[in-house]
């Protein structure tokens, strides 16, 4: 088959479906299997397929057709300009993310911090696209997930950051208060959904993220309570904690930390205008 007719094919089943995106996405799922770029795909319309590419291509279009992430099927999504390696097992990096680390690197900057924490690392987005962007820090990525093991060590190799960053599996910071680690800046995007909420979410979230990384408890806060206890014994005097928070967790999770003794707390917006991160400061 030629390229022109797989796109054809393509648009057909995934609008009959509702796929919003379906130009796009048959695209990109071509190109993905041919590997070949976007634009490429669009002036050789007329290039015969060999039919095992045939084969793949529908097998993927069939998993989109089935609401199944874009981002998983090409097993890549871009953050902070970054490329990262996902799949299935792991939260997608989000765009509204990108604000938390672009507080974290301010805090970073203007107080030369160099030892980082990123807590429910996932893909370890947060924290090597940190360990990217400023070359004088050291990140430990961690992770109580053997998926986030398999994808952060391999985002680790692909970014050549093996001598900056680490992955460490462990209960949230429950490692550090056994080694007696210490960190000058701890950040977090942890699971934050209320059960309640959880079935109300889209398809191709509650069906294919994975529910360890969606689920923060009956109100969304366990894992905020759980992070900001242990960090007062973690962090180094002067720290930062920072957070990712639902769009309407803002004045809940600043009464944790106030609760913990964090000092000049703060709420930041997203380009939304809808509360998106919390940083707190430790004496």
């Amino acid at each position: 088959m030629k390229v022109q007719e797989l796109l054809s094919k393509g648009y057909e089943i995934l609008k009959i479906n509702n796929i919003e995106s379906y130009m796009l996405d048959c695209q990109l799922i071509l190109g993905h299997v041919l590997n070949l770029d976007r634009m490429s795909i669009i002036i050789n319309k007329d290039m015969e397929i060999h039919e095992d590419k045939v084969k793949e291509y529908f097998g993927l279009i069939e998993k989109r057709k089935n609401k199944m992430p874009l981002k998983y099927i090409l097993k890549k999504c871009e953050f902070m300009g970054i490329d990262f390696f996902v799949k299935e097992g792991v939260l997608i990096p989000r765009p509204d993310t990108e604000i938390l680390v672009e507080e974290a690197l301010k805090e970073i900057r203007s107080k030369k911090f160099s030892r980082i924490c990123d807590v429910c690392c996932g893909s370890g987005a947060i924290g090597l696209s940190i360990a990217k962007i400023l070359n004088y820090v050291n990140v430990d990525c961690v992770d109580i997930s053997d998926e986030a093991l398999s994808v952060t060590l391999q985002n680790i190799k692909f970014l050549s950051l093996e001598d900056r960053v680490r992955f460490i599996k462990s209960d949230l910071l429950a490692y550090a208060l056994e080694e007696n680690l210490s960190y000058d800046i701890i950040v977090s995007n942890p699971p934050y959904i209320k059960t309640e909420v959880i079935p109300t979410l889209m398809e191709d979230v509650k069906d294919y993220e994975p529910y360890i990384a969606l689920w923060g408890g009956e109100d969304g806060l366990d894992f905020y309570r759980k992070i900001t206890e242990q960090s007062i014994k973690v962090l180094k005097a002067g720290g930062v904690l920072a957070y990712e928070i639902g769009y309407d967790q803002g004045e809940e999770v600043k009464a944790i930390l106030l609760e913990y003794g964090y000092t000049d707390i703060r709420v930041v917006k997203d380009l939304a205008g809808l509360d998106r991160t919390v940083l707190g400061y430790k004496k």
